[in-house]
This record gives C-alpha cells, sequence and structure tokens, in this order.
C-alpha cells in the first residue's frame, strides 16, 4: 500500500493575520507610491503613466522569468504550451491594460485614496461577467451590489476637491481599471486547480510585460535614470515589495484560507490607504495634502455597501 501524502502543515492564525496585515499595508501604500511618481503636490512629476508601467513591469517579468525558467522550467514550459493564449489575454488584461489604465488616472489627479477604493469594484465586475459569460444568473441581492456600487463611483466622479481635481472621465478610467483585472481572474479561475498559483501568476506577469520591453528605449528607462534617491526607492518598493513578494504572499494566504476570505481582504486596502495618506500628510505636509470631501466619502460607502451586498452572504438563520 502506498502510503498517503503528509498534511502540510497549518499556519497558526496569528501568522495568517500578520502576513495578512502586512500585505496590505505593503499594497495599500502603492497607491500613495503612484502619487509621488506621477502627481506629486509639487513640482513636476518624476515619471508619466506609460514610463511606470514600463519602468515597474520590465523589472518585475526579469525577476519572475529568473525564477520560473531556473527554478521552475519544466512546469512553465508546460503551461505555456497547453494555456498560450490565456496566458496572453491574462498577461495584457492585468500588466498593461490594468496597470496603464490606473497610472493614467492618478496622473490626472485621482487621489490614492479614491484609487484604492475604486479597486474593490473588482467582486462586482466579477458578478457581471459570470453573468454574461458564464451564465450565473444575476440575483437580486447581487443587481443591488452593483448598482449601489455603480452609483457610489458617480458620485465619486462629480466630487469636486480643493487644487486640482479629477474629472470625472478620469475617475471613471480607474473605475474601470479593475474590469480588466476582473477578466484575468475569472480566466485564471478555470485553470487554478491544475497549476501552482505563484507559477501561474508570475508567468501572466512575464507574458504580460514583453509587449512593454521593445518601449524601454523611450519610455520608462529615461525616466528611470532621472530618478532621485526616493523616486528609485519607491520603484524598488513597488518593484519587489508590492509585486514580486505580494503576490508570493497571496498565493501563500490561498493555501491556508478559503478564497472567499481572503478576497474579503480586498476591503482593508481603502481604509489603510486613506490612514496612511492621512499620517503622511502629518508628517510631511510638503508631499502629501489630505484632502477628501463629503461628496467622497459619501460615494465610497456606497461603492463598500454595493460591494458587501454583492458578495457577502449572511447565514441563514435555523428554524
Amino acid at each position: 500500500m502506498t502510503a498517503p501524502a503528509p498534511t502540510p502543515p497549518r499556519a497558526r492564525p496569528g501568522v495568517l493575520v500578520a502576513a495578512t496585515l502586512a500585505l496590505f499595508l505593503v499594497w495599500s501604500h502603492t497607491f500613495l507610491a503612484f502619487e509621488v511618481l506621477l502627481a506629486p503636490r509639487r513640482g513636476d512629476a518624476p515619471m508619466g503613466w506609460l514610463d511606470l508601467v514600463v519602468a515597474r513591469m520590465v523589472p518585475v517579468a526579469v525577476v519572475c522569468a529568473v525564477w520560473c525558467f531556473g527554478a521552475r522550467r519544466a512546469a512553465s514550459v508546460a503551461i505555456l504550451r497547453r494555456h498560450p493564449v490565456r496566458l496572453l489575454v491574462c498577461g495584457l488584461m492585468s500588466v498593461p491594460l490594468y496597470n496603464g489604465v490606473l497610472y493614467f488616472g492618478i496622473g490626472h489627479h485621482v487621489s490614492g485614496p479614491v484609487a484604492s477604493l475604486l479597486t474593490t469594484l473588482s467582486p462586482l465586475y466579477l458578478v457581471l461577467l459570470a453573468r454574461l459569460f458564464l451564465g450565473e444568473r444575476l440575483t437580486a441581492r447581487k443587481g443591488t451590489g452593483l448598482a449601489l456600487g455603480l452609483a457610489g463611483v458617480v458620485v465619486i466622479a462629480l466630487a469636486r476637491t480643493a487644487g486640482a481635481p479629477a474629472s470625472p472621465g478620469a475617475v471613471a478610467l480607474v473605475a474601470a481599471a479593475p474590469l480588466a483585472w476582473s477578466v484575468h481572474t475569472a480566466l485564471t479561475k478555470q485553470v487554478a486547480h491544475e497549476h501552482a498559483p505563484v507559477l501561474w501568476t508570475y508567468l501572466v506577469l512575464v507574458v504580460g510585460a514583453l509587449p512593454l520591453v521593445p518601449l524601454l528605449p523611450w519610455h520608462g528607462g529615461p525616466a528611470l535614470l532621472r530618478l532621485d534617491t526616493t523616486g528609485a526607492l519607491l520603484l524598488a518598493y513597488l518593484v519587489l515589495f508590492a509585486t514580486v513578494g505580494g503576490n508570493a504572499v497571496w498565493t501563500w494566504l490561498l493555501k491556508h484560507l478559503p478564497a472567499g476570505t481572503v478576497g474579503l481582504t480586498i476591503f482593508l486596502n481603502p481604509p489603510l490607504t486613506t490612514a496612511g495618506k492621512w499620517v503622511l500628510s502629518r508628517v510631511r505636509p510638503d508631499a502629501f495634502d489630505f484632502a477628501i470631501t463629503p461628496q467622497e466619502w459619501v460615494g465610497g460607502a456606497l461603492s463598500l455597501l454595493g460591494v458587501a451586498v454583492a458578495v457577502v452572504r449572511l447565514p441563514r438563520a435555523r428554524a
């Protein structure tokens, strides 16, 4: 008889909580790094939106490619042969399209906290994609959540802040960015049981960044060489901690927690981004301006309520 495979040791609850908080502290502060690089409070922006896409994602692709084709070469080649089109679509959606739209909006003065909030719309888009392409029923609860979420986006888009306010079009673009991520997520879910999540994710990053490589001499490369120490450290933070390390921690959490539980942790992003910017605006008022209007608070509350209504199922009372 063949001995059963040993069950992997289960992580302690305290370790899982600490890892989740650490991950979202890193991810939430990426939006503040985007502000500094794309729309600083004073002076010219160190980078344009396309510069940041290229300068961030090409190094990410190099690191991920070394790991995939160095440590996991056979498995990586097998995935490329089996899912070339799916990898390409996921890569284009999650790398140039998602990041490009997000950075464009932030470069046009959508604040970090608002952008962070709008990324939580992903579950609502997944509800809509499931209805359109997978034939899943759009229940009254999900429809209500979708309506509330989109109403929140409209309220935020019509808000006016002091200084250089974002246009409704820029807000709408940032709100559309999670749609690209949701397409990537839906396509990934269908193969998630076949391959190691971190390997699939890293290959998606590699494939998605390939079209950006020819742009490096004109976009990304020159801006990278002009960065000061602060800008270079922020870019390294985005590449190593937020993307390469962040995705590894995320997939580790998926191994030890139900996918639904991990998915709901996206709600940590907006409050952590907002709190981080408030603290930085007190420590570095020259670099960060904390200005969120009551209308944006209302719109944010509506969007979060819509996501909660659509994706959170309350337990039914027993008779």
